[in-house]
């Protein structure tokens, strides 16, 4: 299990405002009493909270292709990855939820969904392409082109988790979701050794990778925990470091760029997951709203990543709320760091250039932060988002740092981020610990129809 894995010290003491840099060995040694006694925001939906909702909804309204019933990853754009299907598959329970959609229009879109899963195209691993389009459910790459493209092995773990979270507010499909999960090759996805592995197809050649950084790889390795495949390496925190900023101690991810391929930045995204849909627990723990999180390590880890981010707005009076997300132009997509190549508070591409001047308080960001933590902070974040909108389009990605003008690029991810948030404040944690036999179960223990692929018996994790 995640709790047995390294424990880490995440010192609290130091109060020097800025940033310092420490060794590796200044985080190890166990976790401290010394975090934030956590209260969320629970409880029905508001009037506001219906219409916060009700804008997010908007967006997959317009979205939607009627001919295939999946959702644009981005505003009138006919692609979609798997973390945007796994994000819509989140958003479908909300407007279930919520009574933004009647009970048979959900059936529809959700049957919609899984017969896609059932059916589409996987490549020549036997695992999804990173990239499908929307209209023909054909692989594409980004430019909406044919093209067998790669896998991404940590949004596949992300559609994991949401495939669950589907199967356990619709028991009534969860064998249509386990065929079609039975369909892919984790040999491809999981190595021997327990590390998550990517891949990218070009002109015909396949390069695989190890895939992940700290906190995005351990939320991921949850999605294939739900299949009873364990991860180990990808689980482990190692290798990490430690910086401070504004006395906080921060983790980052360790490993050498000389020899890893790796950007590395610290930024919320992650953090947040791990709190809406497993309240920073264990997979196998049962409860929903308690106050003790039995993965103390990534628990500490968020409650670092917010409270630095409050610090600046305390020290600094800069509103911050921090994520990768889209810009209009150039480099059209970037990482608003907490941390990254040796900077605090820097906005980095994927090729490692420096965009500081594009960086958002991010809406996504203040809506999940504004669930987690019940703070007057959070609570000044909403005011600073909560008209950021287009009533018949949905919500913007957020507003410039710089000079507090909107990000007007509309996406499904920040869309489906409101209404996780607010699923979250009504539901409590989001995954619940499996308790019934399923199809996959039976499959599992079959003698002559085993599914194979690296599953359960196959997988050798060590």
């Amino acid at each position: 299990m995640l709790r047995q894995c390294v424990l880490l010290l995440l010192l609290l003491s130091l109060q020097a405002c800025g940033l310092i840099y420490q060794g590796v060995s200044s985080g190890v040694s166990g976790v401290t009493d010394s975090q934030l006694v956590r209260q969320g925001r629970h409880g029905e939906l508001t009037e506001q909270e219906i219409a916060w909702a009700n804008t997010a909804w908007q967006y997959f309204a317009n979205n939607t292709q009627l001919s295939t019933g999946l959702v644009n990853s981005l505003d009138n754009y006919p692609t979609m990855d798997m973390n945007s299907f796994a994000d819509y598959l989140l958003s479908l329970q909300a407007a279930l939820q919520f009574e933004l959609i009647s009970t048979k229009a959900h059936d529809e879109r959700l049957t919609m969904a899984i017969d896609f899963l059932v059916e589409m195209p996987l490549t020549r691993q036997g695992v999804p392409n990173k990239v499908y389009s929307t209209t023909t459910r054909a692989m594409v790459d980004y430019a909406n082109q044919p093209a067998e493209l790669g896998w991404s092995a940590i949004d596949i773990g992300r559609l994991l988790i949401a495939l669950a979270i589907t199967k356990q507010h619709n028991p009534e499909f969860s064998e249509y979701i386990d065929k079609a999960v039975l369909r892919w090759n984790f040999c491809a996805l999981v190595s021997s050794k327990g590390e998550l592995y990517g891949g990218n197809i070009s002109e015909g050649k396949v390069e695989t990778f190890k895939e992940g950084r700290l906190g995005i790889e351990e939320y991921a390795s949850y999605g294939y925990l739900d299949w009873q495949i364990i991860p180990k390496k990808s689980m482990m925190l190692e290798p990490y470091e430690v910086a401070t900023i504004n006395g906080i101690d921060l983790l980052f991810d360790g490993r050498d760029p000389r020899f890893f391929d790796v950007l590395r930045p610290v930024f919320s995204t992650p953090y947040l997951w791990l709190g809406l849909e497993f309240n920073w627990d264990d997979i196998d723990d049962t409860s929903s709203f308690d106050g003790n999180h039995t993965n103390a390590p990534l628990a500490a880890m968020a409650d670092s990543v917010y409270r630095v981010q409050e610090s600046r707005w305390e020290l600094e009076r800069i509103y911050t709320a921090r994520a990768e997300h889209v810009v209009s132009d150039d480099p059209f997509f970037v990482y608003d760091a907490i941390y990254a190549l040796g900077t605090p508070w820097i906005t980095v591409a994927e090729d490692g250039s420096s965009h500081d001047h594009l960086a958002l308080v991010s809406t996504r960001v203040a809506f999940q932060m504004w669930a987690l933590w019940k703070t007057d902070y959070t609570k000044r974040l909403m005011v600073l988002v909560q008209e950021l909108y287009h009533p018949q389009r949905g919500w913007y990605e957020g507003r410039y740092e710089a000079s507090s003008a909107y990000e007007k690029s509309i996406t499904l991810k920040t869309n489906a981020g409101v209404l996780e948030a607010l699923l979250y404040k009504v539901n409590g944690k989001l995954y619940q610990s499996k308790g019934n036999k399923e199809y996959r179960d039976v499959r599992f223990n079959s003698r002559f129809d085993h599914p194979g692929k690296c599953l359960v018996e196959t997988f050798d994790g060590s």
